[in-house]
């Protein structure tokens, strides 16, 4: 996660570096799309009682069906990082320090909708699989206890194309995962709610295929 900023500044400066005047959006169908997002995450209510935000990289690729509709793959690392609820920690894991990661896989439809030149705005949504990862730091090493679940998602994003294969990219996606009921499943038994959300709040660049 350390070198997710850097790499993706070189990103950035590539994409600057390639600006070649103007141009404009592009025609999807039967191109693919391929590209880098990092950022943060933000919980409310409970979750966020228990774990607060966190920091986000995600690798997305796109599919172009027809000139505007695509199939969207996103594979997502969400770090919500330490627990806040020491006294739960040492009940449930018999330890006072508890970390919470995720990782999820989304496979959705998105449309891109150009309004101006090189502004394309992206709309969304589709099922996921998520990987709920407790990790409990035991020195030089760790111990972990994962939980898979089903989920939802869907957002909003924005496409600045800025050389012929090269876009910036601006996203926003929120998330509903479905925990369940089970006293053994990590975030319900933190949260005591049967499903959890957060948006995931990132920025990025993309590659198309030419």
């Amino acid at each position: 996660m350390k070198t997710a900023p850097g790499l993706l500044a070189a990103l950035l400066v590539t994409a600057v570096v390639s600006w070649n005047g103007p141009v404009s959006a592009q025609n999807i169908k039967g191109r693919e799309m391929l590209g880098i997002r990092v950022g943060a995450l933000a919980t409310s209510g409970a979750f966020n009682a228990a774990f607060g935000g966190g920091s986000e990289i995600e690798l997305h690729f796109i599919h172009g069906i027809t000139n505007r509709l695509g199939v969207d793959v996103s594979l997502s690392s969400h770090n919500f990082g330490a627990s806040k609820n020491e006294e739960k920690n040492l009940m449930f894991f018999d330890r006072s320090d508890v970390n919470l990661q995720m990782f999820s896989l989304t496979a959705g439809m998105i449309l891109l909708k150009t309004v101006h030149g090189r502004y394309t705005p992206t709309f969304e949504a589709g099922p996921g699989f998520y990987s709920v990862n407790a990790i409990l730091p035991r020195g030089f090493y760790e111990a972990q206890k994962t939980d898979n679940h089903l989920g939802v998602y869907g957002g909003i994003g924005v496409l600045v194309r800025v050389a012929n294969t090269v876009s910036l990219n601006a996203n926003v996606k929120y998330h509903a995962v479905f925990v369940g009921s089970k006293l053994d499943d990590t975030v319900h038994y933190y949260t005591e709610e049967n499903a959890v959300r957060f948006f995931q709040i990132s920025v990025g660049v993309m590659i198309t295929s030419s």
